[in-house]
């Protein structure tokens, strides 16, 4: 696995790292599609931004494995 390779997956993955932050526990739903937020009743926001971020956080640990993963196999 060549270092740009790793710099970029590790990148991805802190950057949905802070996303699911931001979204789950900040509750700054203003980062996803204006559609999702204008649509959404005021009092299901805690429990939306709660899912969403638990889902980008699984995303980011998933792309912080990789490179991990790939180092040991290889």
């Amino acid at each position: 696995m060549e270092l740009e390779e790793l710099i970029v997956e590790i990148v991805i993955g802190l950057f949905l790292l802070f996303t699911s932050y931001q979204i789950g526990i900040k509750e700054n739903i203003t980062l996803l599609h204006g559609y999702h937020y204008t649509q959404l009743d005021p009092k299901d926001k805690k429990v939306f931004t709660k899912k969403i971020g638990i889902g980008t956080l699984l995303v980011s640990i998933g792309i912080l494995v990789m490179p991990i993963i790939n180092l040991i196999s290889h």
